[in-house]
C-alpha cells in the first residue's frame, strides 16, 4: 500500500475519530453524493448509472470556486480554469504566442501563487477553529456527548470534573453524579461555573445587562471605565471574550493613540485625531503599540486585556459598541458623531448664559 502511495504521489493523512469535522474528503462526498443524487433521480435514469454521471460530477466540483479561498481545484491541479462550449461561441481566443519557457514559468508562477492562497486560508481557518482552553485538574467542566440523543435534547453533560490531563488535548473527567470515568478532547470540553444566578435588579441594571449581552466578539466599543478620575476620559478596545452570564464579565483588549512618538497616551484627545492600536505591556509596565510593522515586539511584552464586571469599581459604561475599525486606525466618523453627543450630555460645566443688553429708555 505505501508502495502505491508513493509511486501515484497520494499523501495519506488521518483524522482524530471524535472530531470527523477535521477531516475535508467527508464535505466532498457530501457535495457529489448530492449532485449523483439529483443525477440518478430523472426519469430517463437509473440508480445503477451512478458511474456514468460520476465524471461530470467530478467536472463540475473541481470547476466550483472554493469560498475561503476564491481557487477551483481545476485552476489549483491545472493554473487555469476550463473552458465551456459558450466561451468558444463569445470570440475567437487570443494566442498569448509565448514559447514554450514563457509558458512553463508563468504556469509554475501561477501554481506558487495558487498554493500560497490556499496555504493562507487553510492556516486561517485553523487559528479560528483552535480551542485554546486548558483545562486543569480539578476543573469542572461539562462534556459534549450526542450519542444516542436527537436534535431536540442538550448536548452538553455534566458537571464533570477533571481528575486527569494526559496530553494538551486529551483528558480524564469524572461523572460528578456516579463517578463514571470518561476520556475526552479539549474540544468536548467546556469550562462549567455553575448555575447561571437568578436576579432581582431594578430597570437600570437589567438594561445594562442587556446591553452587555449584545456585545459582538471581535467588534470595537469606545467606553469610561468607572475608576477613571475624569469624567470625559474615553477608551477604545476589541471585545475578545462576549458577556459570561454566570460571571457577568466581559474581556477587552484596549487599543491606544501613544501620540508620532509612541510615547504618551492622552485619554481627552477626541476620537477624530485618535490612531489606536494594539497596547503592549512591557515587563517594566511601559505601554506602547506597534503602528508599523517594523517596530520589534519588546521581550516579555503582553496585550493589555483586562476584564469587566457589570457592577461595581471593575465596571465600565458603554458609549459606543458593535464598530469596526478603519484602516491606519482610524475610528469611524459616525462613532465620533456618537461620542460627541455623550461627552455634551455628560459635561457637568453649564455653557456660560449670555447677558441680556439692558434696553435704554427713551427720554421724556
Amino acid at each position: 500500500m505505501q508502495t502505491f502511495l508513493k509511486q501515484f504521489k497520494i499523501r495519506c493523512g488521518y483524522s482524530i475519530p471524535y472530531h470527523p469535522q477535521s477531516n475535508p474528503v467527508e464535505r466532498v462526498h457530501r457535495y457529489i453524493n448530492a449532485l449523483l443524487r439529483v443525477a440518478v433521480s430523472r426519469s430517463d435514469a437509473v440508480h445503477d448509472d451512478w458511474a456514468v454521471c460520476l465524471p461530470y460530477v467530478e467536472f463540475s466540483y473541481d470547476e466550483k470556486f472554493i469560498p475561503g479561498t476564491k481557487v477551483s481545484p481545476f485552476m489549483l491541479h491545472n493554473g487555469y480554469q476550463p473552458l465551456y462550449p459558450e466561451d468558444l461561441a463569445k470570440g475567437p481566443i487570443k494566442c498569448q504566442n509565448k514559447t514554450y519557457q514563457k509558458k512553463l514559468e508563468f504556469t509554475t508562477e501561477m501554481f506558487e501563487h495558487m498554493e500560497k492562497i490556499v496555504r493562507e486560508a487553510n492556516e486561517e481557518a485553523k487559528a479560528k477553529l483552535k480551542v485554546n482552553y486548558d483545562a486543569q485538574v480539578g476543573d469542572s467542566v461539562l462534556h459534549y456527548c450526542e450519542a444516542g440523543l436527537d436534535k431536540l435534547h442538550f448536548k452538553w453533560h455534566g458537571p464533570y470534573e477533571v481528575v486527569e490531563k494526559r496530553s494538551p488535548v486529551k483528558y480524564i473527567i469524572k461523572d460528578a453524579l456516579d463517578g463514571q470515568l470518561v476520556q475526552a478532547s479539549v474540544q468536548q470540553i467546556i469550562p462549567f461555573y455553575g448555575e447561571e444566578p437568578i436576579y432581582d435588579d431594578d430597570d437600570e441594571m437589567i438594561q445594562s445587562r442587556e446591553e452587555w449581552k449584545s456585545l459582538k466578539h471581535g467588534t470595537f466599543v469606545v467606553f469610561k471605565r468607572h475608576d477613571d478620575v475624569s469624567w470625559d476620559h474615553l477608551h477604545v478596545g476589541e471585545i475578545t471574550q462576549a458577556y459570561n452570564p454566570i460571571t457577568g464579565a466581559i474581556e477587552i483588549l484596549h487599543y491606544v493613540d501613544m501620540g508620532p512618538q509612541d510615547r504618551t497616551w492622552d485619554p481627552a484627545k477626541t476620537m477624530e485625531k485618535r490612531r489606536i492600536f494594539v497596547e503592549y505591556v512591557d515587563p517594566e509596565g511601559n505601554s506602547y503599540t506597534r503602528k508599523r510593522n517594523t517596530i520589534q515586539l519588546v521581550t516579555g511584552s503582553t496585550e493589555f486585556r483586562r476584564k469587566y464586571v457589570l457592577q461595581g469599581r471593575e465596571s465600565i459604561t458603554i458609549v459606543v459598541k458593535n464598530f469596526n475599525r478603519q484602516t491606519g486606525g482610524k475610528i469611524p466618523s459616525d462613532v465620533c458623531m456618537k461620542v460627541k453627543d455623550y461627552l455634551k450630555k455628560k459635561d457637568p460645566a453649564p455653557e456660560p448664559s449670555k447677558a441680556k443688553r439692558p434696553s435704554r429708555s427713551k427720554s421724556g
